[in-house]
């Protein structure tokens, strides 16, 4: 069945926060495709059709990492102009808090290049609108 509506619609994404306290450190990915090819970013992706926005991060999180998470709190809905340069896209973002074990259990998946654990305090500089996504966090 064909829709038609008056008014534009926004591509739908959702980001991943993943924060070990103990180590004060926030899980990044490289991103392997444009935009933004070989720059770091929070994992996450294009939420599917009938899917929720959770279950996009947590199998976002999965595909591009490794990490099998559950229980993701959610952080905010991110909208901004001009954040993707792909078109209007609003990211859901949550926040998963992990045990410093399971750091050692992260690699590189479909969409990432590489993994890696930074230091809050010395994020390297980062795609879309990522820094004010963490920011937001309070980490």
């Amino acid at each position: 069945m064909a829709y038609t509506y008056d008014y534009p619609r926004p591509a739908l994404t959702a980001d991943a926060v993943v924060f070990c306290a103990e180590e004060r450190k926030i899980l990044l990915i490289k991103r392997r495709n444009p935009p933004f090819q070989h720059k770091w970013a929070l994992p996450g992706g294009f939420v599917d059709v009938n899917e929720l926005p959770v279950q996009a991060c947590i199998r976002e999180l999965q595909e591009e990492t490794g990490l099998r998470l559950k229980d993701g709190q959610l952080l905010g809905v991110y909208g901004e102009e001009g954040r993707d340069p792909r078109g209007w896209t609003v990211s859901v973002s949550f926040v998963f808090k992990i045990d410093k074990v399971l750091m050692d259990k992260v690699c590189p998946g479909s969409d990432s290049q590489e993994v890696a654990w930074y230091s809050i305090s010395l994020l390297p500089e980062l795609a879309f609108d990522h820094h004010e996504i963490i920011k937001a966090a309070g980490l």
